[in-house]
């Protein structure tokens, strides 16, 4: 992970955003816990997140997202659908879904966390409110 910091901290924002078509990073080693859900999230580093997004860490969505999807494919992380397109139900993991939908695979009987089947504005919602419920974070 040194080695790589050291590698990416000489590329230009140029040759970090989304016009690089070759993105890279290097896996951690550690994983995070997805509050919402238990599951272990894998944490990597990455060149293609600008400092100028935010602060902290970001959690890539590859299912919803064209860049965070190219690097998933790259390094063969999992790929998992979260909202589904009404006119489209393809699981193809290159077939990127960025809109509003239906949301799938977003339950959880362990944290009390059940959003499958709502629309994706009705669960953003019911996410704040069990977050706050919860002590797993605050609307803002």
């Amino acid at each position: 992970v040194e080695e790589y910091k050291d590698f990416a901290s000489r590329k230009s924002d140029l040759e970090r955003t989304e016009l690089q078509k070759d993105k890279t990073g290097v896996f951690t080693g550690c994983y995070a816990k997805n509050p919402a859900n238990g599951d272990a999230i894998p944490i990597w580093v990455a060149d293609y997140v600008l400092a100028s997004y935010g602060t902290g860490a970001i959690m890539a969505v590859p299912a919803h997202d064209t860049r965070d999807n190219e690097f998933a494919l790259k390094y063969n992380i999992p790929i998992k659908w979260v909202v589904k397109n009404e006119a489209n139900s393809s699981d193809d993991a290159k077939q990127v879904y960025p809109g509003l939908g239906i949301i799938e695979n977003s339950s959880s009987s362990e944290t009390g966390l059940d959003i499958n089947q709502l629309s994706s504005k009705e669960a953003g919602l019911k996410v704040i409110e069990w977050a706050e419920r919860t002590g797993n974070g605050k609307k803002k």
